[in-house]
């Protein structure tokens, strides 16, 4: 049976276990192309040109590594050489339609992200392909499967996603963060800006900067203060030597995003406290 998977080598993520480990598990044998510092479509089309063929392709994110390689032009060069492209959306449900626009043969998306499902995923895309997926229901799938109870939370979840009105949503996603950057801005030596989600995700997200100089703390931390706090809260912090956090409120209520301003309030008024010795100079 047909069983190479090639990817690029920067999309050999780790999310808790390796994706090659997946790729393995369904009796496939992973292919990285390229160098972790980027891949590109020439890279691919040599190993694509094999026979026993198909590709995956991740959609940007955090946890990609190197430069991006154009999703499209990935997936043309694997229709050229006759192989499916499966890209892996993650979190991608808002951008399903631009996804399968790649001409990607398979796009694969959480059902428990911003869905809101219970824990599933979604094959979208060919017919052929995406029954040709229930032969792991045989195989080592069998184990993994959703539940009955989560295939009709996935229904639901789907059927309220058709129901909202996603510019309104949208809208009460930036006004959201333009809300909690103006409050956290105001706090001394901290600079609070909304910045587009770096997936292409259709909503803000709110980026904390420090002059610890001003505010008596730098954004590492700011966030190890943070998440040792009750309720623990944890920042994007892989931007931290820039002296920056991101924030992503999509699931936040307004009460919550209060929690969070008053800690970071207080975190920058601990870090402007002066600091004295004891009171006998021990």
């Amino acid at each position: 049976m047909p069983t190479r998977v090639v990817l690029p080598a920067g999309h050999t993520v780790d999310y808790g276990h390796p994706l090659l480990q997946d790729i393995r598990l369904a009796g496939a044998v992973p292919v990285p192309t390229g160098t972790e510092a980027g891949c590109t479509v020439a890279d691919l089309e040599e190993e694509l040109a094999r026979p026993g063929t198909a590709c995956l392709l991740l959609v940007s994110s955090r946890l990609v590594r190197g430069a991006d390689i154009p999703l499209a032009e990935a997936v043309a060069a694997a229709h050229r050489h006759g192989v499916p492209a499966v890209v892996d959306g993650a979190a991608q449900d808002l951008r399903i339609a631009e996804l399968l626009g790649t001409g990607a043969d398979l796009v694969l998306v959480s059902g428990q992200k911003y869905l809101g499902a219970p824990t599933a995923g979604l094959v979208i895309g060919r017919a052929g392909m995406v029954r040709a997926v229930r032969a792991q229901e045989k195989g080592i799938g069998r184990a993994m499967k959703a539940s009955k109870e989560a295939v009709c939370g996935v229904l639901a979840a789907v059927r309220a996603r058709q129901e909202t009105d996603l510019r309104a949503w949208r809208r009460e996603q930036e006004e959201k963060v333009a809300r909690f950057t103006a409050r956290a801005g105001a706090l001394p030596g901290v600079d609070a800006v909304a910045v587009p989600d770096p997936t292409g995700l259709p909503f803000p997200r709110a980026r904390l900067r420090f002059d610890p100089a001003v505010s008596g703390v730098d954004a590492a931390a700011a966030a190890a203060s943070l998440r040792a706090g009750s309720p623990p809260i944890w920042l994007m912090d892989d931007a931290r030597d820039r002296r920056e956090l991101t924030l992503e409120l999509v699931p936040l209520t307004d009460e919550e995003i209060d929690v969070i301003v008053d800690r970071l309030g207080a975190v920058v008024a601990a870090g402007r406290a002066p600091h004295t010795g004891p009171a006998d100079g021990s």
